[in-house]
């Protein structure tokens, strides 16, 4: 009986004290507590931030219930902070309340802002941890080598966009210490001065990623010494060359990316050992050879879910036959030198999801699609014929469709599209495809963003617009649309459209510009009539305007040099405008192309050009400007192309105080005019961008995927030649039709670049140098 009592007694007893151990361990350290509530106090937090896990710390109350603390069970010691996505705004100095929590085992802080924090020395005392990750935080400088003696480190992650560097002595301690890493990621660290043979070193290694990291070199050819190796991406390394990576049979790497790289070679039929890949990056690379073993060698990565060899210069024919890839749901092979028909067994692989082969060579029919989760497709840019297949009008979870510049014939009826209720990008431009029914009176097709019917036959602006109000991508150019646009159609997509392009159609007006975001606009080669409408100067967000090739008359509108402060090209040639140009072009501007040639243009060129500062080209060719040489022009740091010609110019062109003016100009055309000058005097021979021309194209000027290119016509003997995009290894001096004498210098000589010289119909006198 007493025993029993005596067990009674133990048992409730123990109870107690078990239940008093239990309170305890929710009560971490009062000087912990105080640590973590002086870090809070070290951050401001965005407002924007959906979560600030450092909400929920306030005093008086247990740290180890905070969101974002973990305790040790036993000890109540911090042991884990995860403040990730928080939002948090600040400094962490070596000083930091962060450093009084020696026990943390797990730290995580990635996704804030700390301000260009540095990772400092004290992050080394940590010795009990063994996952790290202040990626994406903006911390920068010089990583301290005492990361390196975080000795029992499991996963360490310091990724970030750029700002950060590792020496290589801190590299090389990195790798001789911590050989428990499993997990390493630095992407976008700059470890330039690191071999590429000392990343095979941590053989423990199960994840490493140092994407953009400027490594160089040639990454070893010997077979990878990573047996546990699952992920690795060396992605965005430029100057990091080699061929593709050995592996042996006992690798089980699920991930490889080695895209935008300088590796090189033939792709080796042996990846076939890698029977667990799942992803397979080689986009932006330099491989070449012939493509059907590697193809066929897929066969046994029954795993393979993602495959991009996108943007090399692989060629062959596409195996017909290729068995066993039912997992695989992305497939990029545009941007090589693929010929022959595409094998049907690439439109019926069961899990596909993206198609991209656009940009090859590969011809034939359009096979139907056997693929029903198919979002994207993209075939463009190929020599295919045929219809379009009509399968492709029955899956249902298409997002993306672009066929264009193919061979692809027969009548596309825009009921077809019906079905398509997901579809929010269709591009069938440049093909010999002729849209039908799309002045339907039913306006029930897909909510589209982007649409491009370039060279489809069009003759009326297509009724099916009425309803599309989500719209931010139109072309309709090189059609047939005649005359003006419908009063319904200046409802379309005023909220929403940025692009429109209805160039090379038979327009006759165009008065309304009700579109509120408008920032590409293009009408040339159109039949306009009438002056340009000062509404247009109501486009507030414009950035690219092109009514060139029209009948436009009257005045330019004033409002055009300063009414939007992202506007950067104005092509106004080939019409029958006169006046002057605008008269204001204001500070800070990002104008980069004026082109005027070709109207009836009067009066003085104004100093106000000077305010850009950005201006690539001028063209001011065949009008009547009457002034003198513009010599204040030769300031003007990014010119490149300066075309005067046939105008009413006159007056001495004297030499420059400036040791290189003109810097950038690469084209040079004053002919027609009524100059004057010894040509040993001139500009001619401080060109300095005609002694040492690169291959730099023009810049274009980018809208989303969309961008404009420049062109100028230049006269070469007589003949008008247009040239897009040049490359500006051609130069030109035009300086034909003037009243220039004297001998032609020897400095000519120097102009290594210069590609032709026309001095016709000067005074010129004495030998040719």
């Amino acid at each position: 009986m007493y025993r029993i009592l005596y067990f009674l007694f133990f048992l409730s007893y123990s109870r107690v004290i078990c239940f008093s151990f239990s309170n305890s361990t929710k009560l971490c350290p009062h000087h912990q507590n105080v640590a973590l509530l002086r870090l809070k106090q070290t951050f401001s937090v965005d407002v924007s931030a959906s979560f600030a896990k450092t909400d929920t710390w306030k005093e008086d109350t247990d740290c180890c219930s905070w969101d974002g603390v973990t305790c040790n069970r036993v000890t109540s010691l911090v042991i884990g902070l995860d403040l990730s996505c928080s939002g948090l705004y600040g400094t962490i100095h070596s000083n930091s309340s962060l450093f009084l929590l020696p026990h943390l085992r797990r730290l995580n802080l990635a996704f804030n802002d700390f301000n260009k924090s540095s990772i400092s020395a004290k992050f080394g005392q940590f010795r009990r941890m063994t996952h790290l990750n202040l990626s994406f935080s903006g911390f920068s400088g010089v990583i301290a080598p005492e990361i390196s003696h975080l000795s029992n480190l499991v996963s360490l992650d310091l990724s970030i966009y750029s700002g950060l560097g590792l020496e290589t002595s801190s590299f090389i301690a990195l790798t001789q210490n911590l050989t428990k890493l499993q997990k390493l990621h630095l992407r976008g660290i700059n470890v330039s001065s690191i071999l590429p043979i000392s990343l095979l070193n941590l053989s423990s290694l199960k994840s490493m990623d140092l994407s953009s990291c400027q490594l160089h070199g040639r990454f070893p050819d010997d077979d990878l010494q990573l047996p546990n190796l699952k992920v690795l991406k060396l992605k965005g390394n430029h100057d990091l060359s080699g061929n593709f990576p050995k592996f042996n049979e006992s690798n089980s790497i699920l991930l490889l990316d080695l895209s935008s790289t300088n590796f090189s070679g033939e792709l080796p039929s042996s990846i076939s050992i890698l029977k667990s890949l799942e992803s397979l990056d080689l986009s932006h690379c330099n491989f070449s050879g012939s493509i059907p073993l590697f193809i066929a060698s897929l066969d046994n990565l029954t795993e393979l879910s993602f495959l991009d060899l996108s943007n090399n210069k692989l060629e062959g024919v596409i195996p017909s036959h290729v068995k066993e890839l039912s997992s695989l749901s992305s497939v990029h092979l545009s941007n090589n030198l693929f010929n022959g028909t595409i094998p049907s067994w690439l439109f019926s692989l069961p899990s596909l999801i993206e198609l991209d082969l656009s940009h090859n060579k590969l011809n034939g029919h359009i096979d139907e699609f056997q693929s029903p989760s198919l979002e994207s497709i993209d075939l463009s840019n190929n020599e295919l014929d045929g219809p379009v297949p009509s399968s492709i009008f029955e899956l249902v979870n298409l997002t993306y469709l672009q066929l264009s510049s193919n061979n692809l014939g027969g009548i596309v009826e825009t009921d077809m599209f019906m079905n398509l209720e997901n579809l929010v990008y269709l591009d069938l431009s440049y093909n010999i495809l002729t849209l039908s029914n799309y002045n339907h009176s039913n306006c029930a097709l897909p909510s589209l963003e982007t649409l491009l019917l370039s060279s489809c036959d069009i003759s009326e602006f297509p009724r099916f617009l009425c309803s599309q109000e989500l719209l931010a991508f139109l072309d309709l150019s090189n059609n047939k649309i005649y005359g003006q646009l419908p009063k319904w159609a200046w409802n379309v997509g005023t909220e929403t459209l940025s692009y429109l392009n209805l160039s090379q159609n038979m327009l006759t007006r165009f008065e309304r510009f009700p579109w509120r975001i408008m920032q590409y606009l293009d009408l040339h080669s159109n039949l306009l009539q009438g002056p340009l409408p000062s509404l247009i100067c109501e486009m507030s967000y414009i950035e690219v305007l092109d009514f060139s090739n029209n009948n436009l008359s009257g005045l330019i509108p004033q409002c055009l040099g300063n009414f939007s402060k992202s506007f950067s090209v104005l092509d106004l040639r080939m019409n029958q405008l006169y006046g002057t140009i605008p008269k204001t072009f204001s500070k800070g501007n990002l104008i980069r192309n004026l082109d005027f040639n070709g109207n009836q243009l009067e009066g003085p060129l104004l100093r106000s050009l000077i305010n850009c500062r950005r201006l690539q080209v001028l063209d001011l060719g065949n009008n009547r400007i009457n002034d003198t040489f513009p010599h204040w022009l030769e300031t003007l740091p990014e010119l490149q192309v300066l075309i005067l010609r046939s105008n009413r110019f006159h007056g001495h062109v004297r030499g420059s105080n400036f040791q290189f003016p003109f810097p950038k100009l690469r084209i040079m055309d004053l002919s027609r005019n009524g100059f004057s000058a010894s040509l040993s005097k001139i500009y001619l021979k401080n060109f300095k961008a005609m002694m040492n021309a690169t291959e730099d194209k023009m810049e274009l000027k980018f809208m989303g995927e969309y961008s404009y290119r420049d062109s100028i016509m230049v006269t070469i003997k007589g003949f008008d030649f247009e040239f897009v995009s040049i490359l500006f290894t051609f130069t030109i001096i035009d300086l034909s039709s003037n009243r220039f004498q004297g001998d032609i210098p020897d400095f000519i000589g120097s102009l290594s670049s210069l590609r032709e010289l026309n001095l016709s119909h000067n005074n010129i006198t004495g030998h040719i140098p």
